[in-house]
């Protein structure tokens, strides 16, 4: 079973307060390396969504599969 299955299953049920801050934590790690690792393009286009959204003129973004991706351009 790898690490991230028994993490889930480990909190499906209630989990401490210093097991959510180690997940949040990790989770946000993820979120900065996948931002220092995009290029200045998708950085560029991720800007553009979050000041419309903010704006008020377009819907929330979701999130897509990265295989979806390849199919934009």
């Amino acid at each position: 079973m790898s690490n991230r299955m028994s993490n889930r299953k480990k909190h499906s049920g209630e989990a401490s307060f210093d097991e959510i801050l180690m997940i949040k934590r990790r989770a946000r790690d993820r979120l900065v390396d996948a931002v220092y690792a995009a290029d200045r393009e998708s950085l560029e286009l991720a800007a553009e969504h979050i000041k419309a959204v903010l704006r008020g003129n377009s819907p929330i973004p979701r999130p897509q599969r990265f295989s979806c991706l390849d199919n934009e351009k």
